[in-house]
C-alpha cells in the first residue's frame, strides 16, 4: 500500500470494525512497530469506545475528542501542529460520520430525551448530571440541598460519596422515573449509594446512569468503565446493570463490571451471590470468585477462576498490578493517577510486573516500574516521560 494514499483514521476505523483486508492489516502491523503510533491508537480507540456501540451520542463523541485533543496537543512538537490539527479535525469527521451512521441505523428505536442522555467523563473533577441536564461538580462542599426533587434527598457524606434517601415512597410511585449521572474523570473515583440502599463505587474514567428513585419491579443503571456493586436485598426487584455488551442480572451480590475495553475484553467479577451475564442470546451464571470474560472481536466467552476480592482492591483505594503486561500496567497507572506516559526508551518490555499502590503518590508507583526496568523518568505536570 501506498502511504501517501492512506487515510490512517479510516484505516484504524476498518481495523476496529473488522473489515480490514490482509493487505491493510499487514500495513496496520507494520505502522504499529513505531512507540508514537501504538500511543495515537490507544487514544484513538479510547475515542472509538465512546462513540461506538448501543450508547452512542454525540456528547460522548465530543468528550473523546476533546480528550484526544488535549493529548495531541501535550505530546507532540510544534513544529508540526498545522498537520496535528489537520489529524484532530480528520478523526473527529471520521467518528461523526460513523456515528452519524450508528445514530440513523438506531432510528427505529425510541429517541431517549435530552435529559436522559448518557455521558462519559469530562476530566473537570467528579460530575453530578441532574435529570435537567444541569452538572453540579462534587468539589469539597457537602451542600447538595434539594437537587433530587421533592421526593428524594441526595446528601454529601464526605468529598468522595453522596447518598440518595427517598422521602415519601407512597408518593414517589406515582411519578416518572428521573435519571441522574455520576461521571468520574482519571485519577478519581467515587461512591454513590442508591435509593434502595445498593452502594456503587465508580472507578477512574468511568460512569454510572441510574434513577434517583427505582420502579415498582424492577431496578436498572448503566454502568460505564469499571463500576463495582453492593447490591441491597430485594427479591421483588432484581437489579439489572447495563454495560456495553453485557447485561448482569441479580437479586441481591456484590459484583464488579469492567467495560474499559483493553484488549478487546469486558468482564464481570463475582465477589459473592449469583449473577446472571448476557451477552445478546446467551448467558452464564457465574459463582463467587469467578471472572466472565467476553472478547468483543472474536466473540469469544469464558469463565475464570480468580480472587475476586483482589481484583476489587481498588475501590478501597488500592490498585493491584498481578502478573500484568508492561501495556497493561501503563493503561493502569495512567488511568489511576490521571496522567499520560510515554516510553521514549526504545525499548520493547516483555517482564511481568506485580504491585499494590494507592493513589496518593504517583512517584512510588513509577520509581518501583523504572526500578524494574533499570530506567529513569521525568514529569512534567501530568505527563511521565519514561527515559534510559
Amino acid at each position: 500500500m501506498d502511504d501517501k494514499n492512506i487515510n490512517i483514521e479510516e484505516l484504524l476505523v476498518r481495523i476496529l470494525e473488522n473489515r480490514a483486508d490482509s493487505e491493510e492489516i499487514r500495513y496496520f502491523s507494520k505502522w504499529m512497530d513505531e512507540q508514537e503510533n501504538r500511543v495515537y491508537f490507544e487514544k484513538f480507540k479510547k475515542i472509538w469506545n465512546f462513540s461506538a456501540g448501543s450508547h452512542a451520542s454525540p456528547e460522548m463523541l465530543e468528550v473523546g475528542v476533546r480528550d484526544y485533543r488535549l493529548f495531541m496537543e501535550k505530546s507532540l512538537k510544534p513544529k508540526i501542529r498545522v498537520t496535528l490539527m489537520w489529524r484532530i479535525g480528520s478523526v473527529a469527521a471520521v467518528l461523526l460520520m460513523i456515528l452519524s451512521s450508528v445514530l440513523w441505523l438506531r432510528k427505529d428505536v425510541p429517541e431517549v430525551s435530552s435529559s436522559e442522555k448518557y455521558a462519559v467523563s469530562s476530566g473537570r473533577g467528579v460530575i453530578l448530571k441532574l435529570a435537567d441536564n444541569k452538572e453540579i461538580i462534587l468539589g469539597d462542599s457537602l451542600n447538595l440541598t434539594g437537587v433530587a426533587g421533592e421526593w428524594v434527598s441526595v446528601n454529601k457524606v464526605d468529598h468522595r460519596g453522596i447518598v440518595y434517601k427517598i422521602k415519601d415512597s407512597t408518593e414517589i410511585e406515582k411519578e416518572e422515573l428521573c435519571y441522574n449521572q455520576i461521571i468520574v474523570p482519571a485519577g478519581e473515583r467515587f461512591l454513590v449509594q442508591l435509593s434502595d440502599g445498593t452502594k456503587v463505587w465508580i472507578n477512574s474514567e468511568s460512569a454510572l446512569r441510574y434513577p434517583a428513585y427505582f420502579g415498582k419491579h424492577v431496578r436498572e443503571v448503566e454502568a460505564r468503565g469499571n463500576v463495582y456493586f453492593e447490591v441491597a436485598k430485594d427479591s421483588s426487584r432484581p437489579f439489572v446493570v447495563v454495560s456495553r455488551e453485557l447485561t448482569t442480572e441479580v437479586l441481591g451480590t456484590c459484583f464488579e463490571v469492567n467495560t474499559y475495553g483493553d484488549r478487546d475484553e469486558v468482564s464481570a467479577t463475582l465477589v459473592e451471590g449469583s449473577v446472571r451475564v448476557n451477552v445478546g442470546s446467551r448467558f452464564v451464571v457465574i459463582k463467587p470468585n469467578q471472572q466472565f470474560m467476553f472478547n468483543t472481536k472474536s466473540g469469544v466467552i469464558k469463565v475464570n477462576e480468580v480472587d475476586a476480592v483482589r481484583k476489587v482492591m481498588w475501590k478501597d483505594g488500592i490498585l493491584v498490578i498481578d502478573n500484568e503486561a508492561f501495556r497493561d500496567v501503563i493503561w493502569k497507572l495512567e488511568r489511576w493517577y490521571g496522567v499520560s506516559i510515554v516510553n521514549e526508551t526504545g525499548l520493547v518490555f516483555t517482564q511481568s510486573f506485580s504491585g499494590e499502590f494507592d493513589r496518593e503518590d504517583i512517584h512510588v508507583a513509577i520509581e518501583s516500574l523504572c526500578a524494574n526496568l533499570n530506567i529513569t523518568y521525568t514529569m512534567d505536570k501530568d505527563r511521565i516521560i519514561l527515559k534510559r
